[in-house]
């Protein structure tokens, strides 16, 4: 399934429950319906706050679809150039009310994927979570 967004977080929500219907359909386990919200979720609300120079329209184009037993979502948009996987881990180590708000997003997509792709092409970011169906 294909989605276009505008770079509006009110098309979240939407969004999102238009690729769990999806997946629901395909009768995926709760599990990897809480992985796609959260991928989804996620990039998206990132690229919107941190993604463009402007305030203009721009488009967020979701690729959600099954190969071989395992779940695959693409996020892309033409905002700046943005490798999630150069992105710090976030600092554990600290108490809770030490560490620097943000990047925990990001952390628990790469902890949860089976595995997790950036590439920039045709000046667009290109962002694939891949999460397989069958539990480990």
């Amino acid at each position: 399934m294909e989605l276009t967004l505008k770079n509006d977080f009110a098309e979240i929500p939407p969004a999102a429950d238009a690729v769990a219907h999806f997946l629901a359909g395909q009768r995926v386990s709760p599990e990897i319906l809480y992985f796609a919200r959260l991928v989804i979720e996620e990039l998206v609300s990132n690229t919107i706050k941190y993604g463009y120079d402007d305030r203009g329209p721009h488009e967020i184009h979701i690729n959600a679809g099954i190969e071989r037993g395992t779940l695959v979502l693409k996020v892309s948009d033409d905002g700046r150039p943005f490798n999630p996987l150069d992105a710090p881990e976030p600092a554990a180590h600290l108490p809770a009310h030490e560490r620097p708000i943000g990047g925990l997003g990001l952390h628990f997509i790469r902890s949860l994927s089976d595995s997790f792709h950036y590439e920039r092409r045709d000046e667009r970011n290109i962002v694939a979570a891949r999460k397989s169906l069958v539990s480990s």
